[in-house]
């Protein structure tokens, strides 16, 4: 059973990010006073004590969207309303009642949804008592509270709790299952991906770059196992970021720690750039699996393009990724979405092998029999092999003199055991570790 859904709504900049991140006690939804940072319907889990519920920001309510993107932001609030279980409605206590309120307030009592109204931003004991204006809504007594102080967060909690009618209540935080981040500049499609393996529109999406600016994670359930996908923004070159550019960069580097495989997204109908290469050494470094994904695949079947044609190319131009496997794909249609997380589990599953200390050895020795590092100095010599770690698998050669192991060297341990083990398409590490004296600690 999924967790109830409360929906955190009202006109823009009355704290509705800053209440989400607040409740949350981590910063989940971008933060700025600029109105419309929030397109997205943003969500997370909220555990205030026993209570536990999913709590969804959404975008300022407005009367007449400016753009194309902040109409379907409207959409997205209407989409929320519908399948929440409460609905938290957001007024700023400073400003005291506005005909914007008053349209919101009427909008919501239309619906059969439960209403608390947050009297948000009480930062001083000045404005204590002004929520009385707040009764006229129809919808009970007004919860004071200040995201920015926390001041009011657990009486708040439990009056969404008495809200959530009593067979929605949940008791525990659901496995979230295997957790996918989804990575990759700008308009790659990456949120018409997530879109598609939600089955519904749960991001907006706009040919204009840069439409996601926070990380969207959306939990499903396929073929009977659990996965939570993570849309994260598209990323630019630094020197041409803005601040919501840099809020998206954080969160999306939040998404790469957080996530256990990653789907690299290229346009498969265009070369790769400089941002897709400064992409790719990011998820090397993280040390995640990563499946690379030729997105938008109907495209480059319409310019006559062949799948066997890619391998070559992006072996030469991301050669950090050489062992990752590639996956011809379409957000749009679907082509080949199940196939992709049916390896994200396969991709998982190998980063968590361990291999028996006694074969790994006879591996290493065997290689090292095969190819004995370039003296320089003292003869190189490695005594014995261990593997440290998993996800990803980590393995340290205990050396009588580390220097005198080159990277080359360290390449070809990998690809020896890359070649003897299952773990050819995942990242490892292989580190070396000077063998320490007698009587040293």
């Amino acid at each position: 059973m999924r967790l109830p859904l409360v929906a955190i709504v009202g006109r823009p900049n009355v704290g509705k990010s800053t209440l989400l991140n607040a409740l949350t006690r981590r910063r989940v939804s971008i933060e700025a006073p600029k109105p419309g940072t929030t397109v997205d319907r943003v969500t997370a889990v909220v555990e205030r004590g026993d209570i536990v519920f999913e709590a969804m920001d959404t975008a300022g309510i407005v009367d007449e969207p400016d753009s194309e993107v902040m109409a379907q932001a409207q959409a997205q609030v209407s989409i929320a309303l519908e399948h929440a279980d409460a609905v938290l409605f957001v007024v700023d206590l400073r400003d005291g009642l506005t005909p914007a309120d008053s349209k919101i307030a009427e909008r919501l009592r239309r619906g059969k949804v439960p209403v608390v109204v947050v009297a948000n931003k009480c930062d001083s004991e000045k404005t204590v008592g002004q929520e009385a204006d707040f009764f006229r809504f129809g919808f009970g007594q007004p919860v004071i509270t200040s995201a920015l102080t926390r001041r009011g967060l657990d009486d708040l909690a439990q009056v969404v709790q008495e809200k959530i009618p009593p067979d929605r209540r949940a008791g525990a935080v659901p496995d979230p299952g295997l957790k996918i981040a989804i990575i990759g500049r700008r308009n790659t499609g990456k949120s018409t991906m997530l879109n598609k393996f939600a089955g519904e529109t749960r991001v907006v999406v706009s040919p204009i770059a840069g439409t996601t600016r926070d990380s969207i994670d959306v939990r499903m359930e396929i073929d009977g196992k659990k996965f939570t996908i993570i849309d994260t923004a598209g990323l630019r070159r630094k020197r041409n970021q803005d601040a919501m550019d840099h809020f998206g960069r954080v969160r999306t580097e939040r998404a790469l720690r957080r996530c256990e495989v990653v789907f690299f997204l290229v346009d498969a109908s265009e070369s790769v750039s400089v941002v897709d290469k400064k992409i790719a050494q990011v998820i090397v470094d993280a040390g995640k699996p990563v499946v690379l994904v030729l997105n938008k695949w109907d495209l480059a079947q319409k310019a006559g393009r062949q799948p066997d044609e890619y391998q070559e190319y992006y072996d030469e131009v991301l050669p950090g990724l050489a062992f990752a496997p590639i996956v011809c794909a379409s957000g749009k249609s679907g082509f080949n979405l199940r196939e992709l997380l049916k390896l994200a589990a396969d991709l998982n599953e190998q980063s968590g092998f361990r291999v028996p200390t006694s074969f790994l050895n006879r591996l290493v020795e065997d290689a090292q029999t095969w190819h004995t590092p370039a003296r320089r100095g003292k003869l190189p010599k490695i005594y014995f092999a261990k593997q440290t770690k998993v996800h990803p698998p980590e393995f340290v050669l205990v050396v009588n003199n580390v220097d005198g192991f080159t990277g080359e060297y360290m390449r070809y341990i990998e690809n020896r055991l890359r070649e003897n083990l299952p773990l050819a398409e995942v990242p490892i590490r292989v580190l070396f570790e000077a063998k320490r004296r007698k009587g040293n600690s």
